[in-house]
């Protein structure tokens, strides 16, 4: 605005000549100065872009703030809804008695989880019992078989060592029964020989014995004979 006023009055001096008079000497045009109150205008024209300015941005805080503050109304008128739509709910239900079941079903539920905690302490209690049973068992039955096995081993070291026995008894009394053949043949000669020398010379003769050989008389010993063949030698004896 003040810059279309300072135009307006430079054209004005271009085209109006001022304090002009008219003499004999003829007109004589005096000079004006044309950047007088220039550093007014320029001073005035600064404060008034300061001040626009100023009001632009004056202008767009206030639209921010409108539009904040619109948001802050619309936020409060639905907070305000919602808070009728509560103390409505509210004042028409039966809230207090719903905390209340809602206090009965958490006190019964929290005795339903004692008794369910019960349960199944008693419960861990039965399987570590019956595992206990059934290591028992495990522990029975390994030992049952190594006692099996055992047994077995043991009738079989029976056996053998009985079959060893037997053999040697067996061993023992066969070499024992060749001795006393051995022995009996000994002595049935010495008898035939004594029962000869006691038909020629009437007496029977003494054995020679080794002197590290204890001496053992004739009724001293046992002689395995069979009384049929003695009879049957006495008899044959006589006949001659």
């Amino acid at each position: 605005m003040l810059s279309t006023i300072r135009d307006k009055l430079l054209n004005v001096t271009k085209t109006v000549p001022l304090f002009s008079s008219n003499s004999d000497k003829g007109c004589v045009q005096c000079e004006v100065n044309l950047n007088a109150g220039s550093e007014i205008l320029t001073h005035f024209q600064n404060e008034w872009e300061v001040l626009h300015n100023t009001n632009e941005d004056n202008a767009k805080k206030a639209a921010a703030a409108a539009a904040t503050i619109a948001k802050i109304t619309h936020k409060i008128d639905r907070d305000k809804q919602s808070l009728s739509v509560m103390t409505h709910l509210l004042t028409n239900s039966n809230l207090k008695l719903n905390i209340a079941n809602c206090t009965k079903q958490i006190e019964r539920l929290y005795g339903s989880f004692h008794e369910v905690e019960e349960g199944l302490l008693h419960l861990e209690d039965l399987i570590d019992n019956i595992q206990f049973e059934n290591m028992k068992k495990e522990h029975r039955y390994h030992l049952k078989q190594y006692k099996l096995r055992k047994d077995e081993s043991l009738k079989a070291v029976e056996a053998s060592l009985k079959a060893k026995h037997e053999n040697r008894l067996a061993e023992h009394e066969l070499k024992k029964k060749k001795e006393l053949e051995e022995r009996r043949q000994v002595f049935d000669e010495a008898f035939k020989n004594d029962v000869e020398s006691f038909k020629i010379s009437g007496t029977i003769p003494k054995l020679d014995l080794p002197k590290k050989q204890p001496s053992a008389l004739l009724e001293e010993i046992q002689i395995d004979y069979d009384e049929n063949e003695l009879d049957q030698f006495f008899e044959d004896t006589t006949a001659q």
